[in-house]
């Protein structure tokens, strides 16, 4: 059965159509085809998105067509156009647009890594009280929720703030322009601190809270309706969507928050399991059978979350994955392209390779350190003895410290969920997202740092073909007891075997964590960036 999938990212947008079985004992799930674009601005975001949905299905028909052509004609039956039956919408969270009366956005897209509402966050803190609002939402008070955008707009863009009549986050918009419908999903709600997180056994809300909007002037009716968990947003209405190819009528989800998407389609769904989701940004997600301590969580720089079917997790975060490469290509790569270059760190043998014991070790912090030890100040540079060492093996320590990263912010999140569930211990680490997991340098460092065996998911777009297998699952078309999984690679992304986790791993990330607590430990050498 065909479902189409929406993944509106930091950087681009993506489509795709994907074929999927009845569950995950009846086949394999096809990524049969993709459109992708620049992520748009919010006016242009419908029509983009129906470009898009366009070609996926063009793509689609296409192969199909030359898939007829090589059968047999006795054989060959004649097959109509590829049309899904179920439409999924995931997007970047605490990112969002005021609209007008009429609904239409007013103005750009308000972003999360705009880092404008600093200060009413604090504020917000401080009248509050940062533990309370933690304690109640799960999230931590920063910059990037949208409740602290939402002063922010008040006091910087009042006659923004004065025309807005609702506000809706990018899968919410989105959806709009399919169903007419201003939804949203708590997995998108839960990032906004916004929305009240009850304990782990209770029924999630249905709508943000009227407390914490009042804070900021605003009501309910300003924000989306948040979708009952494991419900649909609504359905496809006649108009443009039918034209671009979608039936009037077919089913339409709100997905979630990217990384949590992914993480569903990949398998993690079950308590201890655990996702390591790769994009502009980096996010790990440990599932757990009950909440730890918020007090806790809030300490490490983490939020306390909800799965896309509503089970507790614990997710870590840093704003320095992709974002890191682009930084890394634009000042210390000598001006060679990514795929020379990281073609050429997967091919260094191991005697090449920068000493991970005494070696330059690389703080892949473009702006600043979420967790563990949250520190807004940290940036990215290079520490240690970098003199001998040339733009590739320059290049290797950096995939380790970005594998490093995660192993760190992976093994703070066990400690964490283990207060809870002492038993918590994943067997594997689920590794997604398109251009990482084909980086065999970056794999190879992850497999080999991380604490666990790894698990390299094969799709190229795990979050768009995520949505559309959650929007086939929640539409009731898939066995609601073994819905599918996304694929995964046999080994590295050359055909290498995947290596087990090193035994020195743990000594490199103590040196790791070293360098990143103070940097200064480590006598910064000249041509280090600060």
């Amino acid at each position: 059965m065909l479902g189409l999938g929406i993944d509106v990212g930091t950087t681009n947008t993506k489509v795709a159509l994907v074929a999927a079985p009845r569950s995950a004992a009846d086949g394999v799930v096809e990524l049969l085809a993709v459109a992708s674009a620049p992520t748009p601005g919010p006016a242009d975001l419908d029509r983009v998105l129906r470009r898009l949905a366009v070609r996926a299905l063009a793509v689609a028909a296409r192969a199909d067509a030359a898939e007829q052509a090589r059968t047999p004609r006795p054989a060959r039956p004649r097959r109509a156009a590829p049309v899904p039956l179920a439409v999924g919408v995931a997007s970047m969270a605490e990112t969002g647009v005021p609209l007008d009366a009429r609904d239409r956005p007013l103005g750009p897209w308000l972003r999360w890594d705009g880092q404008r509402a600093a200060a009413e966050a604090a504020a917000l803190a401080d009248r509050l009280g940062a533990t309370a609002l933690f304690e109640a939402t799960g999230v931590r008070p920063s910059a990037k929720v949208p409740l602290a955008t939402l002063a922010w707009l008040a006091a910087h863009d009042p006659d923004r703030r004065g025309a807005l009549a609702r506000w809706a986050g990018v899968a919410d918009l989105a959806a709009l322009g399919l169903t007419g419908d201003l939804v949203t999903d708590h997995t998108l709600a839960g990032r906004s601190m916004a929305y009240r997180l009850p304990p782990a056994d209770a029924a999630l809300p249905t709508a943000f809270d009227a407390d914490l909007l009042a804070e900021v002037g605003l009501r309910t009716e300003h924000l989306p309706r948040v979708a009952a968990t494991g419900s649909v947003a609504g359905t496809v209405r006649p108009g443009a969507w039918v034209a671009a190819g979608l039936r009037a009528g077919t089913p339409v989800t709100v997905a979630g928050h990217d990384h949590a998407v992914g993480a569903w389609a990949a398998g993690v769904r079950e308590p201890g399991s655990t996702a390591d989701s790769i994009g502009t940004a980096e996010a790990v997600c440990t599932v757990l059978a009950a909440d730890p301590v918020r007090a806790a969580v809030a300490r490490a720089g983490m939020s306390l979350v909800r799965t896309v079917a509503g089970r507790p997790a614990l997710l870590a975060g840093s704003s320095s994955a992709g974002a890191m490469v682009r930084w890394w290509l634009e000042h210390e790569a000598g001006g060679r392209a990514a795929e020379e270059l990281f073609a050429a760190v997967a091919a260094l043998p191991d005697d090449a390779r920068p000493d991970r014991a005494a070696g330059p070790v690389v703080l892949p912090y473009v702006s600043g350190r979420q967790t563990p030890d949250p520190d807004p100040a940290a940036r990215a540079r290079v520490v240690g003895d970098r003199a001998a060492h040339d733009a590739v093996a320059l290049t290797a320590a950096m995939v380790d410290g970005l594998a490093l990263q995660a192993r760190w912010m992976l093994d703070a999140q066990l400690a964490l969920g283990a207060a809870a569930d002492p038993t918590l211990r994943p067997d594997r680490l689920v590794v997604l997202g398109g251009p990482a997991t084909r980086n065999a340098a970056w794999m190879r460092a992850k497999a080999e740092l991380s604490p666990v065996p790894v698990r390299l998911v094969d799709c190229a777009e795990p979050v768009a073909a995520g949505a559309a297998l959650l929007a086939l699952h929640r539409a009731g078309l898939l066995d609601p007891d073994d819905p599918p999984v996304l694929p995964a690679l046999p080994g590295l992304p050359g055909g290498e075997p995947l290596p087990p986790p090193h035994p020195d791993a743990g000594a490199a990330l103590a040196r790791f964590t070293r360098a990143a607590r103070d940097p200064d430990d480590l006598a910064p050498t000249p041509g280090g960036h600060p």
